[in-house]
């Protein structure tokens, strides 16, 4: 393991100092003194003899951890010789529009929900919702009686989903139907039926780009090194002959 042969010069001339005093500022919050410099060279010293035999004694062949860490900074290298400039107005727009389904606004609706019961209810369920809503469309202010409902009566500004986690999919899509300003159903969920009074509607929209702007730049800058990193990564397969996996 240790062979003869004349020794190999190791010198603290080829040490990096400058990053040496660099770790030891970021480390310490201050610049090593004469005798830490010191001891950081000898430190170093130490460091690139063992290196320097490890390599020589092929320890960094077939070593998976070595392996990865060589990937790791290559591909760090890769995203290093790829600088990538501020996008502009018209980039951030474009980018805004071909990608609007990420930042879309989801539809909004306010509504009051009156709610009967099935376990409760029975097979009178049907005829106890429409004798109510009979009585409302008469009266919409007048005062019928329903069963509590978990979830509470009254929802503001209520998206697609958050409709669709309280009362299922059957009445989220109801929903979307009824007109707004009168009663209206009785629509059904898992739990029994509904009767429901919209009274604001939201439709889905797509932000001006003053809106998401840092979130526009923060995914084109995302994208823009994911494809020029691709673009180097096919730079390096055309150098190599690679048969295709199975």
């Amino acid at each position: 393991m240790f062979g003869g042969g004349p020794p190999e010069t190791v010198s603290p001339g080829d040490a990096p100092i400058e990053q040496l005093r660099e770790d030891w500022f970021s480390a310490k919050g201050a610049l090593p003194s004469a005798e830490q410099e010191a001891s950081l060279l000898r430190d170093w010293l130490e460091e690139e003899i063992l290196y320097r035999r490890a390599i020589e004694l092929g320890l960094d062949q077939n070593d998976t951890i070595v392996r990865r860490r060589l990937v790791q900074r290559m591909r760090f290298l890769l995203e290093d010789t790829s600088r990538i400039g501020p996008p502009n107005e018209a980039q951030l727009q474009s980018w805004l529009e071909q990608n609007a389904g990420q930042f879309v606004e989801p539809a909004k609706t306010s509504f009051t929900q009156l709610f009967f019961s099935r376990g409760k209810r029975g097979t009178d369920l049907d005829r106890d919702a429409r004798s109510a809503l009979d009585v409302l469309e008469i009266d919409p202010d007048a005062t019928v009686v329903s069963d509590p409902f978990f979830r509470g009566r009254h929802f503001e500004n209520a998206t697609p989903d958050e409709i669709r986690r309280a009362f299922g999919a059957e009445l989220a899509e109801s929903l979307r139907d009824v007109p707004v300003g009168r009663w209206s159903g009785p629509a059904r969920s898992s739990y029994g039926l509904h009767l429901l009074w919209v009274s604001h509607r939201v439709p889905a929209a797509t932000p001006k780009l003053d809106e998401v702007r840092k979130t526009v730049r923060a995914d084109w800058m995302a994208a823009e090194r994911a494809r020029r990193n691709e673009e180097a990564m096919a730079r390096l397969r055309a150098r190599y002959s690679t048969e295709a996996v199975r």
